[in-house]
């Protein structure tokens, strides 16, 4: 990652680093429970989660494997992390900084590479994947798990001018078809893949961004006026102060060749 969107990242998540560890988005057991089935890990496998962020996914493999290395690019997500897992007394689990696409690992190093919530905020998602590819070990798996904008251009097109509104670290959300090419254009074949539902409500989804008020109105409002194939897109539903919606989402399971 260049210098300048390293930086947006490492400043947005530092400064929301604490709202992460309470998000009930990042902590949704049954999305965990499904990297859990897509990746398998044995009792002698050693795991990689990319991006780790406060350490869910981390978390949820730690008990299934011999080893867990997390990775982050922001010391404060790396120090949440780490305090949750010394509350859990988790001992098999290390957490460290380093940048999603230029890897501080040897190749052909792990069993198991996870990346969790987290691509839509790489600059170079295929140089991220190249790297997630080159240390895993082949025959290894990577289990990507993002949020996916729709299919339709001018959709996806929407989704991503909202985000980056919300969140100036926002890259880009990409649909499936082309989170797939890229995963086997980096050297993987595609294993499974198991498509998701990110339900959210407007006000904690801005809070954890730490938006000004001012910019969540209009944002908020943005979406109220949306197009009717928008409100069908991403499930736009306001119920009283309150405004829900959902995001696609996908979790790609990809086999080093």
């Amino acid at each position: 990652m260049s210098g300048t969107p390293r930086r947006a990242v490492q400043a947005q998540f530092g400064r929301q680093a604490s709202w992460y560890t309470v998000s009930s988005v990042h902590r949704d057991s049954r999305e965990l429970a499904e990297l859990l089935r897509l990746g398998a890990p044995g009792p002698d496998a050693t795991v990689l989660d990319v991006a780790t962020g406060t350490g869910f996914t981390a978390l949820a493999f730690a008990p299934n494997c011999r080893r867990v290395i997390g990775v982050d690019v922001t010391l404060q997500m790396i120090r949440e992390a780490r305090r949750l897992a010394a509350d859990r007394r988790v001992s098999n689990l290390v957490f460290c900084l380093g940048d999603a696409e230029a890897l501080p690992f040897h190749a052909d190093t792990f069993d198991i590479v996870t990346c969790r919530k987290a691509a839509h905020h790489f600059s170079n998602l295929p140089r991220a994947l190249a790297e997630m590819t080159r240390v895993v070990k082949r025959g290894g798996k990577v289990v990507l798990d993002d949020t996916c904008a729709p299919e339709p251009p001018a959709l996806g097109a929407l989704m991503n001018e909202w985000e980056r509104r919300r969140d100036p670290s926002h890259v880009a959300n990409h649909p499936p078809s082309r989170l797939r090419a890229m995963l086997e254009d980096s050297g993987l074949r595609m294993g499974a893949e198991s498509l998701t539902r990110v339900p959210l409500e407007f006000g904690d989804w801005v809070r954890r961004s730490g938006i000004p008020l001012a910019d969540a109105e209009a944002l908020r409002e943005s979406f109220l006026r949306a197009a009717p194939d928008a409100y069908s897109a991403f499930r736009i539903s306001p119920q009283g102060d309150e405004l829900h919606f959902a995001w696609d989402g996908i979790v790609l399971l990809g086999v080093k060749r």
